[in-house]
């Protein structure tokens, strides 16, 4: 029997999502191994004291000059390196990296998420079961927009913590701003805006996946 072309294309979407997600914590493995040797060796300059001037340790300090900058930039870097003792720039650039990657794998398995219900309600339409189908596809796009709102979140929280993606920050903010206000609501609950705002699209969230894409 042949396959409509919807049910071809919703079984490719679906099968590639399970392909891209094995390529994605191969990718997470390998750029987090790079950064923790690079790192070392930016410590093992400054334990043994070698001349920070000399060839060696430029090029060995190089790829990571900006993301320590950014870290001695953040408005963690100084009551960290008081509460620690030490400067704690090192160990904020591989906590940020590790955030960053959680906050990036989140994003793509959101995406992933998407997919699988798109390709879910292609299947169903190409197979003639129009409800389920139009049922998943609202699913789809209700969950688009909850997963955009989360996102931007996101990327305004770590923002705040080590000073990444200010651009996007900055632009992420100005689209929530409007929302932020709305979950304001003061008395106990005064400067609660973002953390409510998180539980509320969270639930949300739940909500879409459990009534349109069971």
């Amino acid at each position: 029997m042949t396959q409509s072309p919807l049910t071809e294309i919703g079984q490719l979407l679906i099968s590639l999502t399970g392909q891209v997600e094995g390529y994605l914590q191969w990718i997470i493995n390998l750029s987090i191994g790079i950064a923790v040797a690079l790192l070392l060796v930016r410590v093992l300059i400054d334990l043994f004291k070698l001349n920070p001037f000399g060839r060696f340790a430029q090029y060995a300090r190089r790829p990571t000059n900006e993301a320590i900058h950014q870290m001695r930039s953040s408005s963690l870097y100084f009551p960290l390196k008081k509460s620690l003792g030490f400067d704690p720039s090192v160990l904020m650039a591989l906590i940020a990296l590790a955030i960053l990657w959680y906050v990036v794998s989140g994003v793509i398995n959101n995406i992933h998420f998407l997919l699988r219900g798109l390709g879910s309600s292609l299947v169903n339409f190409g197979t003639g079961d129009f409800f389920d189908g139009g049922r998943q596809l609202v699913g789809v796009v209700l969950l688009a927009a909850i997963f955009f709102l989360m996102t931007l979140m996101t990327i305004t929280f770590v923002n705040w913590m080590f000073g990444l993606l200010r651009r996007a920050s900055y632009w992420s903010m100005n689209r929530l701003a409007p929302l932020l206000r709305r979950f304001e609501f003061g008395g106990a609950f005064a400067g609660w805006s973002f953390i409510i705002l998180w539980i509320a699209l969270s639930f949300a969230a739940m909500a879409v996946s459990a009534i349109f894409l069971s």
